[in-house]
């Protein structure tokens, strides 16, 4: 009989792994295009076609699955696919285990083929140092997910200063319509709708979309907020529709500024102006831009950012890099922390459409 079987080992006791493992495989399934209803009745479906059926469910001790096999074989049954998660010292050993999958294919040598190709080398690229950076950089900065994000943005306590100085530059008024390009977790928005203001946001990741909506429900209840997928460089709204925008902690994973910029300035009204904050490269090696992350930002001398935006279109320009401790010692940074925000490493750049 030839199968198949993964193991992977987490320090954590096994309701928790159940959870954890459950949680970010629900995620990754979506991102290719699987959806996994979960629980004692789910089922994984592919568009309209389901692809497996749950027959127990278990947690913190195993998930059976009936997968239905390609309906190109008519003569293939049902194949049983087990997860189980087993205490250990220290941790859990999760094992996912199927031992009647070779029956689709045609001899050992195919199944081997498969295994390489599919699995193997997939996790061997993984492991390689620059796709593992692309996976940290992507985790928890330039398309945030899992639940480490999740937690961090849901409460970006090192953010705040940045966004206070951003709302102390914007002063905001109940009749302002503010685009936000990167929103993240939603606290900018949420403080910024404190003014009374409207306000649009976008954000590639799809998990930080449903955690801002989360933390403004009431706003978008209102109808004075609506939160959207979206990209930098194609900006879903009419022009000269908002009086008012902000970036911030985007712009330096921007592959085209110039175009992000012109999307913004083709969105502002007559004498809308624009905000952006990023890291200066003072800040490299730099719990603000640590590595990985470090090596696939973009770090611009204030001259560059100031030069773009006209670029861009936009009439004035310029970068102010204000001392952010006093903004951090405001927001509750603690103590131990507050020397990360005193000198000037933090860039602003303010423009102004004519």
């Amino acid at each position: 009989m030839m199968g198949i079987s993964a193991t992977v080992v987490l320090p954590m006791e096994p309701l928790a792994a159940f959870d954890a493992f459950v949680d970010e495989l629900t995620s990754a399934l979506a991102l290719r295009g699987i959806h996994f209803d979960t629980g004692p009745n789910g089922r994984m479906t592919d568009s309209d076609r389901e692809l497996a059926r749950v027959r127990s469910w278990q947690p913190g001790n195993r998930i059976l699955l009936e997968w239905h096999p390609p309906e190109w074989r008519k003569d293939a049954k049902t194949i049983n696919l087990v997860l189980r998660f087993e205490p250990i010292k220290d941790g859990t050993h999760i094992t996912l285990d199927q031992s009647e999958w070779g029956s689709l294919f045609d001899g050992a040598g195919e199944l081997a083929g498969w295994f390489a190709g599919e699995v193997a080398a997939t996790i061997l690229q993984a492991m390689a140092p620059t796709r593992f950076g692309d996976w940290i950089t992507d985790r928890s900065a330039r398309r945030p997910s899992g639940a480490q994000a999740r937690a961090t943005y849901r409460n970006p306590v090192y953010h705040m200063p940045n966004f206070l100085a951003i709302l102390n530059m914007l002063q905001l008024k109940p009749n302002d319509y503010l685009l936000e390009v990167g929103c993240g977790g939603g606290a900018f928005l949420r403080e910024a709708l404190r003014s009374g203001c409207r306000a649009a946001a976008i954000d590639h990741s799809s998990e930080m979309v449903r955690l801002a909506s989360d933390a403004n429900r009431d706003a978008i209840a209102e109808g004075r907020l609506i939160i959207r997928n979206g990209e930098a460089d194609r900006l879903p709204y009419a022009d000269e529709t908002f009086t008012c925008a902000v970036m911030t902690g985007v712009f330096g994973f921007l592959q085209d500024p110039v175009t992000a910029l012109s999307e913004i300035y083709r969105l502002l009204t007559k004498n809308g102006r624009l905000v952006i904050f990023t890291g200066s490269k003072e800040l490299r090696g730099t719990p603000a831009a640590p590595e990985p992350i470090a090596s696939r930002l973009r770090f611009y001398e204030d001259g560059e950012l100031e030069q773009l935006a006209h670029e861009a279109g936009f009439r004035e320009a310029r970068v102010e890099r204000p001392d952010l401790e006093g903004y951090a010692r405001q927001s509750g940074v603690p103590t131990e922390a507050l020397p990360l925000f005193s000198g000037r490493t933090g860039q602003f750049l303010i423009a102004l459409k004519g």
